[in-house]
Order: C-alpha cells, then sequence, then structure tokens
C-alpha cells in the first residue's frame, strides 16, 4: 500500500477562453447590480450571463489589460488600464473618463457611497471626483506627506480608508481626516469586514487585523496549513456570509469572520494563482486566477477525489464496498485498489491489482475477506493487503451477495453462479442435484447477468439476467415479471431493514417486492428523474437513487424528492454506485469520488433574473424603451432577453407570449435568447418573457414591453366608416338607379308598345284594308278564283307578319323584306298595277343571318305610293335597296313620282296630317330604339328633281 494522500477539493467548472473567456489571465471580478459578472482579464473587459461572454471594445485604451473593476449607483461599471487610463463601461459601450493632466498613473480606485469617485495614484496622491462633475479635487494630507497609495477600503459607515506605505488613514463622508494609524512593516493590501481590517504583507505568510473601534493590532491566520502552503499572498476577498478568502498563488483558504479555519479546512485550487474570490446571489463562488481562467463552485461542501487532487490514477470509479469500521474500498478503471478513511476523509492506502478494471467489489462481514472483480474473481486478504487467492475464473463478475452466510451468490457475463466460501461447507444438496455442477461452484442458468441478491429472512435470492428476472426458491427457479407481464431487466438488487426487496432497473424505474408481490413501483410518471437505475438503497423514508441523471433521495412518506447533479457541484451525472453513512453520501462516479453531507439541499430556490437586451425591427437595432409606437408595416421584429441563472449553468429555460396574440407560454432553452414575430397583425401587444431555473423556480419580475402597432389606412376606424358609409351610398344609388332603369323601361317598353301600336295603326290602317279587301273582291265578281286566293293569302301572311313583328326589338332582313315585299304586291293590287317596285339586297348580306330593328320603312313606302307615283297613271317605279355599311344596313327608299310637295292637290290637303303623323311616330320609334338598344338609327327625306328618296341608316346584328 501506498503512502497518504491529504489533497481533495469540491467540485468546479472550468471556464475558458474555449467558453468565450477573452483571457485566461483574470486580473479583477465583480458581480453587478443586476447580477451580471465583470472581468477584468489580460485582454480585454467583458461580462458573463451564465450562456454568453459579452467583450466590449475599449478603442481609446492603450492596452488591452484592465484591473480595478468598481461600480457606482447607476450601474456604471468603472476600470483602468496599466497605463493609467480610466474607463467605465454600460453593457453596450465603453467611455474614456479625463484625468488631471499631473495625475501618474493608477494603483488604487474605489467608488464611495455618495458615488464619488476616487483615485490612488502612483506619484502617491489621492484624487476625488464627486458625481455628475468632471472636475476632480486633489486631497490633502497633514506633513509628513504619506508615500505611495495602496489600497482603499471602505467601512459600513461610509468612511474611506486609505492604505499607504506605512500609515492608513481614515477619510470621513465629510472629507475630513479622522485618523492617522501606523502599520506594521510591508503592508500590502487592506479589506475591511464589520469593524475589522485585516492586512496581509508583501512576500510573507503573515495577516494582521485591526479592530477600528478599539484601535487594537492582531496576528491571524496562524494555522500551520496556511504556513505550509509556501506561497506569496496577494490579498483577501469577503463572501456573501463574512467569510475571508486568503488569495495566493498556490491557491485559496476560507477562514470564518473570526478568523478561524471553516469546517471542511481545505485549500481550493492549490498550485494555481487564484487573484479574488467572490459568491454570486445564488451562492456560487467564483474564482478568478491568473494563467488558468475563471472557476465555478456551485457547493464548496461537496467534496471530490480525482485524478488531479488524490491517488486516484483514473478518474473513473466503478464500485464501493464498506467494512466493519465504515471505511471504504474504492474500485476504478486500470487495475486499482483504493482504501479511504472515512474519519480523515482522505485516500490512505493504494494496491495495484494484476490486470484490468474493478467492476465490482463485496466484502464479507463475517470472515472480513474482500471479494475482488479483477478480470477473474479474487479474494483479497484485507489484514495482509494482498491477493489471497482465486475464487473463480471466467466471465467477469458484475454482482455479488451472501446466501445463508456460508454460501457466495456471483452474477456474471457468463451466468449465475453459487459458490461455498467456509470451510468444511459443502454447497447445498438441492441445488447440487438440479443444477449443473462447476469446478468452481454451481451454475444456475447459463444467461448473462448483472445483478444478484439473496434474502436475508428466507431462503430465496434473486437473479437479474439480460432479459428477465429470476427468484430461485428450494432449488428451482421462477422468472418474475410485472402485473401485465413484461421483463424486469434488473442493474442492482438489494434488501432493506423490513424485508423489502428494491429493484433497480434499466428502464422501468425501481421496484419494490415483497413476499413476491410488487408493492410499490417508481417511475418517471410519478417522481423519479430518470427510469435508468443504476443503484439503490433504503434507509428510514428515503430510498437513495443513483440515475444517469445524478443522485435522487426519494422521501417515500412525503413523495418528494432532492436531487444532487452537476448543477450542485457532482462531477459527473452518472453514478456508478453509492454508499450512505450517519451523515454522508459516498458516491461513485465517471469522475471521481464524492462526498456529500447527508442533509444536502441542492433546490435551488433563488429565483433567476430576467432583462429584455433589445428589439429589432427588420433586423435594425432600436434603441430599447418600455413602449413602442409602430406603424403597421413595422411588424418584422425580434426581441432579445437574458435571464441569469449563474448556478443552472445554462441549463434554465425561458418561456415567453405575446398577449395579444396567445395566452399559451413558449419555452426555449437558454441559447434560444430571442423571440421573433415575422408578421405580428395591427394592434396592442404586450411582450413577456420569465426565466425559470433547474430547479422550476421562476424569476419573479416579468420582463415585459408594450408594441402598440398602427392600423393601416385601410383598417382604421374612421376610413372603415366612410367606406361602410360609401359603401350603402354606393348600393343605394346602385337601388335607386335599378328602380329608376326599371321604371325607365317599363316606360320605355309602354311608349314601344304605343309607338308599336301606332306604328301598327299606320301599316293597317282602314284605308289600306278597305282598299285590298275590295281589291280581292273584285277578283272574287270576276270569277278570278286563283287571284282572289292568292292575294288572300298575301294579305293574311301580310297581316300576320306585322301584328308578329311589331312586338319583337330585331326580326330578320329576310322577314322584313318578305313584309315590305307582301305590302308592294297589295299595293300594287289595289293601283291596278299601275307601277312597278324592286327590293335588292346587297351581296355582302345574307338576310338569314342579319336582324334589324322591324317596320320603319313600311309608312315611306306608302307615302311613295299614295303621294308619289299615286298621280302616275302608269311608269310609276318604287325601288328598295339593303346595303351593308360599315356597322349599319343603309336602307333606300326611292320613288320616280311627282315628289311631296308637288304631290298634294286640294284633295289631298286632308291627308297632310297623316303623312305628317307617320313621320312623327317614326322619328319617336327611333328615339325609343335608340334608348333601349343604345343604338343609333338615322333617316333622311331628300326631295329629288323626280321622285323623292328616303335613307335609313339601321343598326343590326347576327342572328
Amino acid at each position: 500500500m501506498g503512502g497518504r494522500i491529504v489533497a481533495q477539493s469540491p467540485y468546479s467548472q472550468q471556464i475558458t477562453n474555449r467558453d468565450g473567456l477573452p483571457s485566461m489571465t483574470i486580473y479583477d471580478i465583480h458581480e453587478d447590480k443586476k447580477g451580471y459578472i465583470w472581468l477584468a482579464t489580460n485582454a480585454g473587459i467583458c461580462y458573463y450571463d451564465g450562456v454568453h461572454f459579452n467583450t466590449l471594445e475599449v478603442p481609446l485604451s492603450k492596452g488591452k489589460a484592465f484591473t480595478n473593476l468598481r461600480e457606482n449607483s447607476k450601474g456604471r461599471i468603472y476600470f483602468n488600464n496599466f497605463n493609467g487610463q480610466l474607463f467605465y463601461a454600460t453593457y453596450a459601450k465603453t467611455y474614456e473618463v479625463t484625468l488631471p493632466a499631473e495625475m501618474d498613473g493608477i494603483n488604487a480606485l474605489v467608488v464611495d457611497q455618495q458615488d464619488r469617485l476616487w483615485i490612488g495614484t502612483r506619484n502617491s496622491r489621492v484624487y476625488l471626483k464627486k458625481n455628475n462633475t468632471s472636475s476632480w479635487k486633489y486631497v490633502t494630507f497633514k506633513p509628513p506627506i504619506p508615500i505611495f497609495c495602496r489600497n482603499f477600503a471602505q467601512d459600513s459607515k461610509g468612511n474611506i480608508w486609505i492604505l499607504f506605505d506605512k500609515y492608513f488613514y481614515q477619510i470621513t463622508p465629510q472629507l475630513t481626516v479622522s485618523q492617522k494609524i501606523k502599520t506594521p512593516a510591508n503592508i500590502t493590501w487592506v479589506t475591511i469586514v464589520g469593524k475589522m481590517a485585516i492586512f496581509n504583507t508583501a512576500n510573507t505568510k503573515l495577516f494582521y487585523s485591526y479592530d477600528l473601534e478599539k484601535k487594537h493590532w492582531s496576528k491571524i491566520f496562524e494555522d500551520d496549513d496556511i504556513k505550509k502552503l509556501n506561497a506569496l499572498t496577494n490579498g483577501t476577498s469577503i463572501d456573501r456570509k463574512k467569510n475571508i478568502w486568503v488569495c495566493s498563488n498556490r491557491g485559496t483558504r476560507a477562514y470564518s469572520a473570526d478568523f478561524k479555519p471553516l469546517a471542511n479546512s481545505l485549500t481550493y485550487f492549490e498550485n494555481k494563482y487564484v487573484g479574488r474570490v467572490i459568491q454570486d446571489r445564488e451562492q456560487n463562488y467564483w474564482f478568478a486566477t491568473i494563467g488558468h481562467g475563471l472557476f465555478k463552485m456551485p457547493n464548496k461542501e461537496a467534496v471530490n477525489f480525482n485524478e488531479l487532487n488524490s491517488t486516484l490514477e483514473f478518474e473513473q470509479v466503478n464500485c464501493l464496498a464498506q467494512d466493519n469500521s465504515g471505511n471504504l474500498f474504492i474500485g476504478t478503471n486500470g487495475n486499482q485498489l483504493f482504501y479511504f478513511d472515512t474519519q480523515q476523509q482522505q485516500i490512505t492506502q493504494k494496491h495495484a491489482l494484476k490486470t484490468g478494471d474493478v467492476e465490482c467489489m463485496f466484502y464479507d462481514k463475517i470472515d472480513r475477506n474482500l471479494y475482488v472483480e479483477n478480470g477473474d474473481l479474487h479474494l483479497f486478504d484485507v489484514t495482509k493487503k494482498r491477493i489471497a487467492g482465486v475464487l473463480y475464473t471466467g466471465y467477469t463478475p458484475k454482482a455479488m451477495s451472501l446466501y445463508k452466510d456460508d454460501y457466495l451468490l456471483v452474477a456474471t457475463g457468463g451466468g449465475a453462479y453459487m459458490a461455498a466460501i467456509r470451510e468444511q461447507k459443502r454447497l447445498p444438496q438441492k441445488y447440487r442435484d438440479a443444477f449443473l455442477k462447476k469446478r468452481d461452484g454451481i451454475l444456475l442458468r447459463k444467461k448473462r447477468s448483472r445483478s444478484i441478491c439473496a434474502e436475508s429472512q428466507a431462503s430465496r435470492f434473486w437473479v437479474g439476467y439480460a432479459d428477465d428476472l429470476y427468484y430461485y426458491e428450494n432449488a428451482k427457479a421462477y422468472p418474475f415479471k410485472t402485473a401485465d407481464k413484461q421483463s424486469i431487466i434488473a442493474l442492482h438488487i438489494t434488501q432493506d431493514a423490513e424485508g423489502v426487496i428494491w429493484i433497480a432497473t434499466s428502464q422501468k424505474g425501481v421496484f419494490a417486492v415483497k413476499n413476491k408481490q410488487i408493492i410499490k413501483h417508481l417511475d418517471k410518471s410519478n417522481g423519479l428523474i430518470s427510469n435508468y437505475c443504476q443503484r439503490v438503497y433504503k434507509e428510514g423514508n428515503d430510498l437513495y437513487i443513483a440515475t444517469n441523471k445524478g443522485l435522487q433521495v426519494y422521501d417515500l412518506k412525503n413523495e418528494r424528492s432532492k436531487i444532487f447533479d452537476q448543477e450542485d457541484g457532482l462531477p459527473s451525472n452518472e453514478i456508478k454506485d453509492l454508499v450512505v453513512q450517519k451523515d454522508k453520501i459516498y458516491l461513485a462516479t465517471a469522475n471521481g469520488l464524492s462526498v456529500i453531507g447527508k442533509k444536502f439541499n441542492s433546490t435551488n430556490y433563488i429565483p433567476p433574473l430576467i432583462y429584455l437586451t433589445g428589439l429589432s425591427l427588420k433586423d435594425r437595432p432600436q434603441q430599447l424603451q418600455k413602449k413602442y409606437q409602430l406603424g403597421y408595416n413595422e411588424n418584422n421584429l425580434v426581441i432579445r432577453f437574458t435571464g441569469i441563472a449563474m448556478r443552472s449553468s445554462g441549463r434554465f429555460r425561458y418561456k415567453y407570449r405575446m398577449v395579444g396574440l396567445d395566452s399559451q407560454w413558449t419555452y426555449s432553452n437558454s441559447t434560444s435568447n430571442f423571440a421573433r414575430y415575422s408578421s405580428l397583425p395591427s394592434g396592442r401587444y404586450q411582450f413577456q418573457v420569465k426565466a425559470v431555473n433547474e430547479d422550476g423556480i421562476e424569476s419573479k419580475e416579468t420582463a415585459t414591453v408594450d408594441l402598440d402597432i398602427d392600423y393601416p389606412v385601410w383598417e382604421k376606424w374612421w376610413f372603415v366608416s366612410l367606406m361602410i358609409l360609401l359603401g350603402l351610398s354606393l348600393v343605394s344609388a346602385i337601388f335607386f338607379y335599378r328602380i329608376r332603369e326599371i321604371q325607365r323601361k317599363n316606360n320605355l317598353e309602354k311608349a314601344l308598345g304605343k309607338a308599336s301600336l301606332e306604328s301598327l295603326k299606320l301599316q293597317m290602317n282602314p284605308h289600306f284594308i278597305f282598299n285590298a279587301m275590295s281589291a280581292i273582291q273584285r277578283y272574287m265578281l270576276k270569277n278570278d278564283a286563283r287571284n282572289a286566293s292568292h292575294y288572300l293569302t298575301r294579305f293574311s301572311k301580310l297581316m300576320r307578319a306585322v301584328l308578329e313583328n311589331s312586338r319583337a326589338e330585331y326580326i330578320s332582313l329576310e322577314q322584313e323584306i318578305e313584309m315590305l315585299e307582301g305590302y308592294l304586291t297589295l299595293q300594287n293590287l289595289k293601283h291596278r298595277g299601275s307601277f312597278e317596285y324592286n327590293i335588292s339586297v346587297d351581296e355582302h348580306l345574307d338576310p338569314e343571318e342579319i336582324a334589324i330593328p322591324p317596320m320603319f320603312a313600311q309608312p315611306f313606302i306608302e307615302n311613295a305610293v299614295e303621294h308619289g307615283i299615286g298621280h302616275m297613271p302608269t311608269e310609276g317605279k318604287i325601288t328598295l335597296s339593303f346595303v351593308l355599311e360599315g356597322e349599319v344596313i343603309l336602307l333606300k327608299i326611292h320613288d320616280n313620282g311627282v315628289g311631296i310637295d308637288q304631290g298634294k292637290s286640294p284633295r289631298e290637303d286632308a291627308q297632310v296630317s297623316h303623312r305628317s303623323l307617320a313621320t312623327q311616330i317614326t322619328k319617336e320609334r327611333i328615339a325609343l330604339y335608340q334608348k333601349s338598344l343604345k343604338k343609333n338609327i338615322y333617316f333622311e327625306v331628300k326631295h329629288l328633281e323626280q321622285g323623292t328618296q328616303v335613307t335609313f341608316r339601321i343598326p343590326y346584328k347576327l342572328v
């Protein structure tokens, strides 16, 4: 066995330049009022939200290394470089502060309770700048003038204490020197805690305290451990609990406010240069180092042993075994066996085995022997500290248990075995008869097994195979399944003090079995953090469960849990084994042995912080404000936010919603710290966001921003009202227009009907009918039945055509010609054949395909017959022609009579009114047709030297 090893430390997370840290050398660290961690490094100034580093540009600086982080009441962070320039920073930008020309460098910096800025310079002067002013005041001292200002400190009353070489001055808030105290030699740093000022000296290990009220000096930190550090101390830091941290180039040690080492008396980060220590609002400790970056320690009470701080040569610890004294055997990768003294909390012995990893151990409390898996199963003599023999060779053992105090049950990769380990003891006869006998014992079943446990109060034992769980009783094997006949894959089986068997499984959580009946089942559905459980142990009402997500302690009575994982200081969430003792829990993890207090409280009840950090419109950043009045087309926006939950290590969540758009919360992880709305409708909204830490605790405040997106003109109430009014007006106008149109159409139809009737009267006047009938009668009197019948047929067709066509707007040209031809035939009959007539049609016209308004020509043909050629006994002639001319048909009626004016005689004056009436009715019909058909009809009467010509321009349509 090897020598004593003393070093150990709590688990900490190292944050480096790979995580975004500008430099591994950090000169100062500060937590601001909003919870951000500010870092002054060798390569820039930055602040950290627990997930992202934000490094600020300092363009006016003559160097990139900064120190002395100080914050005023407005949240400005002051800092200086090593070239004597002073700056302050906001979250977005840095600004240079103008200094007096005579100022020679900056040694010390402080902001007092009145926001006044104090600077101690290399030339021993002290300058003061009041808030909201640009002028500096030089602080004067009575002779002898102090030299070399080293440091500032501030007490609870607002007094500023200035450490010079050999003297310590007190300056009141009224800027008067109230005390001047001579200091011991080589004092380089001062910190005030309560009423005590703590001093350390340069290049020595001497520390002093000075009672500010009693005015008394004392030496402090006189314990041996700090002297053994052989370190150069560089100052002290005070945490939130008023503990004092002594920082040095060989790590840091913590002391209580009365200068006593803390209970665990550890040296943290030995062999690392620790410059500053702070404790944040969530109780995490942060260690700023020179050359090794930043360390975060979530729980300084949880101690971890690993290959860096102990004799463990491999970090992965696979198994633990407890001896009768309560000390532990530790099995690791790399054929190493260690002995841990639980009283001293130290690894005190080490033994190298032959080969391979140690995956399982079993301590026999009766013979006080240790059974160790190291490829084979070895018997380790604890007294002689050596391997005493090989019990089993073959497949690797995975678990062991003692059956009836005399037999060793072994679960291996090749099956489950029973072996006799006591002298003069043979294996039970029933088992020798029932199962396969091997050289090393009895093979119970040739199947890979992982867990095994013998009941203490019954002749029954349990074996967890790769395919199922079995129990053995009276030399018979019985598979054990769930109530719905599902297999149980057991990774660990143990028995509690009440005789209940507890089974940790790979997929189904934990089962409790009593008298071969499942009495309880725990999984993720009713309280477990994972269904993959590697170890289980019950003590009282508490169930200790080792999972792949950390340690869970489940209170069976209250059904509540405590979780201890990486956020709480566990080096790895994968726990391979555990031992529970009176006041401590020992955990075998993939990254070392962890020791935590049994009464740990891992729940982080401190609410995270939440801030809105930006808003962009169409990817253009806007100045952050409480409320935005936006145009209707400014609705493509991104809202950014930041949660501060340092203990969560980036594993917290956001929940946000846009009230007015949705009522449900949307959840996102800590890296998705923005919400995008690509097309937000017009309206009033409030964006709300909260942070939720790793234990489900929400931020107290809800970060909000109000948005008022204007409606476009066409969606505004007055515009909509106007459009509705205009629409109603339009509908009303259309309605009344339609009413007028209907009335107009009715009137037009009446007028057309009247005009048609008048036209019909003109065409069917009694005189014409009488004359036509007289002519037909004449044929009948002459017994010319043939002509009488012929003309009677022509007369009846004409009458029928006139009656039918008078009701139509359009008739075919063929029908019009037939009607006119019939009329002319009857007129010629009446006048005993005294005139000739001819009807011609343009070759470009198809009478069957062309339709025109009917019966415009007939009254003028009658005029031509009666008043034109009626006075001529012979050689009268009437011609009608239909010619296509553009969009109209040109109808010409020509006669060779005496003309209208010459054709009048004293006898015919009575007929003038008839001709005028025909012309007037024709004009009225034309006007009515033009209104109805929306097309123009023209006609003119032209007096020739011989005869008259009437011309019509009539619109047509295709049939």
